[in-house]
């Protein structure tokens, strides 16, 4: 496991997430060996986690179960949203099974596919080919099978030397110092336990812009005599809305990361590998109200495509942590005021949320400030060919990863001539009384207005 794919690993927000509807009747059997199969071609659906004694976390297959389908009764139509909820809220078995997970739910007619997965093995880009590959491998159930090797996206770009990563490494060197001196290895059970801890008075919500077929059509023409895309209009819709319904962002969150595959970037392009293969462009950018809504929305669609059309790997520049170092930092110190429940399951836990001075919770301090405001995922158009049998891909939802509290996060997808953004977020109403769902309910509903549906506006989550 790299530096890269561990910032990912234990944090129980970062369970990235596709569904998938069906039409027409899906053979079980042949999809349970579909998925064997796409096992096969891409190693990383069938590895569990082992840590070595420096605490170096490693990818391995050794007596590893298969991919776990749970098949169940589909009854209604937002039925996959109640069991995404539940699902998304049940960590994996990252020492003994696979890091990814299917539910289908299943009816003659029409079905609903779910896969989560940590976000260390897979991207948006990845399980968006995954759902390819087993449309492809359902409907070919003889096709040879070629493995696609996983790869270290580090070994391939190298990001260049700059001043900030200069100064980031002299203190990431000190703090490596002081960690090694008190280091704590968090394992399996302390993951199971702080990801339990967190979901326990909280849900994953969700808030969708759906658009059908001839909508989208519309959507699509609406932004092309702009001379933008889809992606861009939207995001730039949802920044409106966010600036109309909450002022916008705090000064320090006035900037947005922007999400890209790499697979098809690199020279050679690597194929439709299996991993984690993301970089981001971030940049500053503040939606202006006092101008139109369009010439917004191609200021932002300029200053998107103009960096990531150039390789920027800037962002894959990341400081050699120890590898526990990183867990500390990115899932366990920033729940300790959270969730201090969770950290009396383990003797590890325990400690760690007594140590007040470790050096960790210094540089967490530090990199929350530095999260960026808003963050626009879009995997794009998908592809899947309809199958004699006359089973389709219908609808495709993207989910990556569930916001807190302050970022504005989206996940776009299209299939079937639909086109459908998310908005996730994690509900603490239990706890708090409250739920972020009503207000980009609203921010959702002000996007449309500004995209030029306002007939599409509703008080509920998803049509």
């Amino acid at each position: 496991m790299s530096r890269l794919e561990r910032l990912f690993f234990m944090r129980p927000v970062y369970t990235i997430i596709m569904a998938a509807r069906i039409t027409g009747a899906v053979d079980t059997i042949r999809f349970r060996q579909a998925i064997d199969a796409a096992s096969l071609m891409h190693p990383l659906l069938r590895a569990k986690v082992v840590f070595d004694e420096r605490h170096e976390a490693w990818f391995s297959s050794d007596g590893v179960p298969p991919v776990p389908l749970r098949i169940i009764p589909r009854k209604s139509e937002t039925q996959w949203l109640d069991e995404m909820k539940e699902e998304a809220r049940v960590p994996f078995d990252i020492g003994r099974e696979p890091l990814i997970r299917f539910v289908l739910l299943q009816s003659p007619e029409v079905s609903d596919l779910l896969i989560l997965c940590n976000h260390s093995i897979c991207d948006g880009m990845a399980l968006a080919n995954l759902i390819r590959d087993l449309f492809t491998l359902y409907e070919n159930p003889a096709k040879e099978v070629r493995v696609l090797d996983p790869l270290d996206i580090l070994d391939i770009v190298k990001p260049g030397v700059s001043l900030q990563g200069l100064i980031a490494r002299f203190f990431v060197g000190l703090g490596n110092r002081k960690w090694r001196r008190n280091p704590y290895y968090f394992g399996a059970e302390e993951y199971a336990a702080l990801y339990r801890g967190f979901w326990a008075k909280r849900k994953p919500g969700l808030v969708l812009l759906e658009f059908d077929q001839d909508e989208s059509a519309r959507l699509l023409a609406i932004c092309r005599s702009h001379g933008i895309t889809v992606g861009s209009a939207v995001s730039a819709a949802c920044l409106a809305a966010h600036t109309d319904i909450t002022g916008g962002f705090s000064k320090k969150q006035q900037t947005i990361m922007v999400p890209f595959d790499l697979r098809r970037r690199l020279d050679p392009p690597i194929g439709n590998v299996f991993c984690f293969c993301d970089s981001g462009a971030r940049f500053p950018f503040v939606y202006s109200p006092g101008r139109p809504f369009w010439d917004n929305a191609k200021d932002l669609h300029r200053e998107i495509h103009s960096r990531v059309e150039v390789l920027d790997p800037s962002c894959l520049d990341i400081p050699v942590f120890e590898p526990s170092f990183i867990d500390a930092l990115t899932a366990f110190a920033p729940y300790v005021n959270k969730i201090p429940e969770a950290y009396t399951h383990t003797d590890i836990m325990q400690r760690f949320i007594r140590d007040t001075g470790n050096v960790v919770i210094s540089f967490n301090r530090n990199s929350e400030k530095d999260f960026p405001g808003f963050i626009p995922s879009n995997v794009g158009r998908i592809d899947v060919p309809e199958s004699p049998d006359g089973i389709r891909l219908d609808r495709l939802i993207f989910l990556p990863g569930f916001c807190e509290s302050g970022p504005l996060s989206i996940g776009g997808a299209g299939a079937g001539g639909r086109t459908v953004f998310s908005m996730p977020f994690v509900d603490c109403m239990a706890m708090l009384g409250s739920s972020p769902g009503p207000e980009l309910i609203r921010i959702r509903n002000r996007a449309l207005e500004y995209l030029g549906f306002p007939e599409k506006m509703s008080d509920r989550e998803m049509e």
